[in-house]
């Protein structure tokens, strides 16, 4: 019989849920002095690369729901740190970092580098084997 305890100590739900926002609670802080959130700091990556072209597989690719995606956009638009630009390719992503935007993203990188040089150093060898766990639960899910 499956007992309360069993589902603190073995849920899979629960403890990715509870390690994610540690994990959250760690990066804006660390990312605090730049105003971005961590789920921004990572919008702003993925825009920059530019890999992704549509707000659907940008919201895929970020393991997000469409419309907090879309609330993330348009407050990085509010705040000058993305634009709109016509693409010419139908339902092309069409977002850049303005200026301001690469600004932002150059003073929050070493904040996120010590961030993520803190979980590493927490997690000291087992940090490898957890990333590759923490790679196959994402693509498996």
């Amino acid at each position: 019989m499956t007992t309360e305890a069993d589902v603190r100590e073995s849920c899979a739900a629960l403890r990715a849920r509870m390690v994610a926002r540690k994990l959250t609670r760690l990066y804006d802080r660390a990312l605090k002095p730049t105003g971005l959130k961590i789920t921004q700091f990572t919008l702003l990556i993925s825009i920059e690369e530019g890999k992704v072209k549509s707000l659907t597989q940008l919201a895929d690719a970020l393991a997000l729901e469409r419309s907090s995606l879309v609330r993330n956009v348009q407050l990085l638009e509010t705040e000058g740190l993305i634009e709109s630009e016509p693409s010419g390719a139908g339902r092309s992503l069409g977002l850049k970092l303005t200026k301001e935007g690469r600004k932002v993203l150059t003073q929050a990188l070493p904040l996120w580098r010590k961030a993520q040089d803190e979980v590493e150093g927490n997690l000291g060898s087992a940090w490898p084997g957890v990333k590759k766990s923490l790679h196959l639960l994402i693509s498996k899910a």
